[in-house]
């Protein structure tokens, strides 16, 4: 598949498939960002939600060009809140950064948050240098960094979590 597309070309599906997990591998694989415990975790959620539909508690978006899924999120509603959802993943195909899919799936997110009645999203991430990009994603799209976990994933690895408020 070519590098080059309009973004407009892109579709956008909430309903997740049998064969969403191995994408959702091979997109986080791509991306450089991740071990392969959180890869795990990531298609283990997947997997929940084939299993169990809404009753998992994470919702998808998936982004696709010309039948292939480029990105994804997924996302939830945080236990024992009433409007507050986690934003658990999104990421994009490494042959497809940097050309504007996620903020555009970040934005297609946020609606479908609001839509369920979220108004307030909340996501983490790493202070490791490789993730500087990452921070930089939410900071341009609104996000405010709210805490700081020390050594959280590991020694000088700390856990930072962005916050962005939506209108009611």
């Amino acid at each position: 598949m070519t590098c080059s597309m309009a973004l407009g070309d892109l579709t956008f599906r909430n309903e997740i498939r049998p064969e969403d997990p191995e994408r959702i591998e091979a997109i986080l694989v791509s991306s450089g960002y991740f071990r392969a415990d959180e890869v795990k975790v990531a298609v283990e959620l997947a997997g929940e939600r084939l299993a169990r539909g809404t009753e998992s508690g994470y919702e998808f978006l998936f982004a696709n060009l010309d039948g292939t899924t480029l990105a994804y999120s997924c996302f939830g509603l945080i236990p024992c809140t009433l409007h507050s959802y986690d934003l658990y993943w999104i990421a994009t195909h490494g042959e497809f950064m940097h050309k504007g899919i996620g903020r555009i799936l970040l934005e297609r997110t946020e609606s479908a948050i609001a839509e369920m009645g979220g108004s307030g999203i909340y996501v983490e991430t790493s202070s490791q240098e490789l993730y500087a990009p990452t921070r930089s994603f939410y900071l341009r799209n609104g996000y405010a960094e709210k805490a700081r976990y020390e050594d959280f994933y590991d020694t000088g690895d700390d856990k930072i979590v962005y916050v962005k408020k939506l209108p009611l």
